[in-house]
């Protein structure tokens, strides 16, 4: 690696047995060109060229539009209705970049731009968005590369781990704008025995001190609050429930996973504890098709389903005075109730696999991320 003044500018000179000619590039500063210069030098030695080091000839394919190229990957690949929202969104952003402009500095650019003042994004939502759009790139070369060829280096996919966080540079000049740097946000929220009480007390319609009135009792809101809280459905696989997903004798329900790669339905089955197969069977008595009445069956209608049941949890939280508490969370306390669900003999029912089964989850990750449990549960565990 060499660094030169050029002017008000420096000039990167990078020299490589994997490159057919030296690779030039200009930038701002002496510290950005040798920032720069390390960690193209740190690919080349784990044998990874990136797009802007290799010849011309050497790039597969022609140079397509970004912007087509997703519109393309929209028509002919298997993409949920989540990514193709965010990629709408994207195509603003990358207007006018063609293939052979996204490079690392490109994709370290575009990073760098979602977590300025203006944009201000947090961390999760800008790996969403570069992992949509590294997804679109990644078809690309797989349709544009030569059969026994290389696919060319995706940069999205060399950005360094921790791309997404704002480092203190960052923070900085975001406070100097009057702006706050986001970070993620864990949640492991559970829900108190006495806020439960207060939870129940309101669905059962009584008025609490300092309100106006008592929340409607609705029998049928309730038997969805059980549902959730006692097997840790999501929200619309919950209210999407039909009749016959359920069976009373074996006790178990046949849940229709909304989480599929690519939207697929991921099908899970989930025992019921005994309070709740007894509920259940009251409530599907004489009933068909719907569990529940507040999806009209049509796909604009669960989203509108959604939005209005999830409004109805948080007035109903705030209400019980629980705060800071959300229906999702509801599905973190289900997660902890399964892990320490005991027998009568006092052992464990379930174990670590069978609860990410029960979850619908592929990974063991996911129970560490959902499993928070109390010190006081853990604490009653222990012998004297």
């Amino acid at each position: 690696m060499n660094v030169q003044p050029r002017g008000d500018k420096y000039q990167l000179r990078i020299k490589h047995k994997l490159l057919q000619k030296p690779y030039f590039c200009t930038f701002d500063s002496d510290e950005d060109a040798r920032s720069y210069g390390t960690k193209l030098e740190a690919m080349l030695a784990r044998g990874v060229v990136p797009s802007e080091l290799l010849a011309p000839a050497a790039v597969a394919g022609d140079d397509p539009v970004v912007t087509r190229l997703i519109t393309q990957y929209c028509e002919l690949a298997p993409v949920t209705d989540s990514d193709a929202e965010l990629l709408a969104v994207v195509m603003t952003e990358v207007a006018g970049l063609r293939v052979s402009g996204l490079t690392m500095k490109w994709a370290e650019g575009y990073v760098a731009g979602l977590k300025a003042a203006k944009v201000n994004l947090a961390p999760g939502t800008i790996r969403k968005r570069v992992g949509s759009l590294a997804r679109v790139i990644d078809w690309h070369h797989r349709r544009s590369t030569p059969d026994n060829a290389a696919p060319p280096a995706n940069a999205l996919r060399l950005l360094p781990r921790g791309y997404s966080l704002y480092t203190k540079t960052e923070a900085e000049q975001l406070k100097a704008a009057g702006k706050e740097a986001k970070a993620d946000v864990k949640r492991d929220r559970r829900l108190l025995l006495e806020e439960e009480a207060r939870v129940r007390l309101a669905l059962a319609g009584e008025k609490r001190p300092g309100r106006e009135r008592a929340l409607k009792a609705d029998p049928e809101f309730v038997m969805l609050f059980d549902l959730i809280i006692d097997t840790g459905m999501r929200l619309s696989e919950a209210f999407m429930l039909r009749t016959d997903q359920i069976d009373i004798e074996r006790r178990v329900v046949r849940v229709e996973g909304t989480k599929g790669h690519r939207g697929v339905i991921k099908p899970r089955v989930v025992p019921l504890k005994r309070a709740l197969t007894e509920k259940l069977a009251a409530w599907c008595e004489g009933k068909t098709g719907l569990l529940f009445s507040f999806w009209d069956g049509t796909k604009k209608g669960r989203d509108l389903a959604s939005g209005r049941l999830t409004n109805r949890f948080t007035t109903m939280f705030v209400f019980a005075d629980v705060l800071d508490f959300t229906e999702h969370d509801l599905r973190h306390e289900a997660t902890c109730r399964w892990f320490l669900l005991r027998s009568p003999g006092g052992g464990w029912v379930f174990s670590d696999i069978e609860i990410c089964r029960i979850m619908g989850w592929t990974s063991t990750n996911m129970a560490l991320r959902y499993a928070s449990l109390r010190g006081e549960d853990l604490s009653a565990r222990l012998i004297d």
